[in-house]
């Protein structure tokens, strides 16, 4: 189940500009003023052709999610005309409820490389970057026609959760729609045993290496151990962890994530 904070939609102030004309026709683009900040560039929207001698136009519009602005750009009316339409712009909710687990809308934005190509890069919760696109595509500059290729995988490389996206863009798709942060949930049911998720950090021993330490295990919050790292090599360390514990057992959950998986302390059941 998902719970959305309702988002209303608002008029655009759009205008057509002229690109180019001749004796045989006109072509104009759309531009309305940015929805979240008036002082950024104008959002292009839609271009069309006009053929004078046979009274024929056509329209591409550019409407749907648009990650540069958080938000949807939505049109009214028959999308087949050239005329007689209304723009306006609803954001994407910062938060949202899904399953009972608040979802943070993550920032991201499309970085264009050489040649068309470009990546989509979204950062972290905490401010810092994702070093894997989520997406990338190939789109000439006022184009509608695009390329997409989807890394699913790197939903997975987001520390303490994973992003989610409702829907995989299509191979022909120009954007990805919102991508949203899950963080892991505090509680988690193993054998009908509720079990807690563990707060653990990575500590510097050296200059090489590196422990994975639990600091909340158990009711007494006891530190524990959980891996090493050396020279960028890690090895588990659970076994040995959970055989000296008395109380209950660590969890490693590949469910939730398989990459970054999170850890819960089940305890015992007397």
């Amino acid at each position: 189940m998902t719970t959305v904070y309702a988002q209303d939609s608002s008029p655009m102030s759009c205008y057509w500009q002229v690109e180019s004309q001749n004796e045989l026709g006109i072509w104009e683009r759309q531009l309305c003023s940015n929805p979240q900040d008036a002082s950024l560039p104008d959002v292009f929207v839609a271009s069309r052709g006009i053929l004078r001698s046979e009274n024929f136009c056509s329209v591409s519009w550019f409407d749907g999610y648009r990650t540069e602005l958080k938000g949807t750009v939505e049109v009214e009316g028959d999308k087949s005309s050239c005329y007689g339409h209304s723009v306006s712009f609803r954001p994407e909710p910062e938060t949202r409820i899904v399953d009972g687990i608040q979802e943070l809308l993550l920032n991201c934005r499309w970085d264009k490389q050489a040649n068309n190509f470009h990546k989509l890069m979204c950062d972290e919760v905490d401010g810092g970057s994702m070093e894997f696109p989520v997406a990338t595509k190939l789109q000439a500059e006022n184009s509608g026609r695009c390329v997409m290729s989807f890394n699913s995988l790197t939903l997975d490389f987001f520390q303490g959760g994973k992003a989610v996206i409702d829907q995989e863009p299509a191979s022909n798709a120009c954007d990805t729609g919102p991508v949203y942060f899950r963080p892991f949930p505090a509680m988690r049911l193993f054998d009908g045993v509720e079990a807690s998720l563990l707060q653990c950090t990575w500590q510097d021993i050296s200059d090489s290496a590196r422990v994975k330490v639990c600091s909340n295990v158990g009711a007494s919050n006891k530190q524990v151990t959980v891996a090493f790292m050396v020279n960028g090599q890690q090895q588990s360390m659970l076994d040995s962890a959970n055989r000296g514990l008395k109380t209950g057992q660590i969890i490693e959950d590949k469910t939730l994530n398989p990459i970054y998986p999170p850890l819960y302390f089940r305890p015992s059941q007397n």
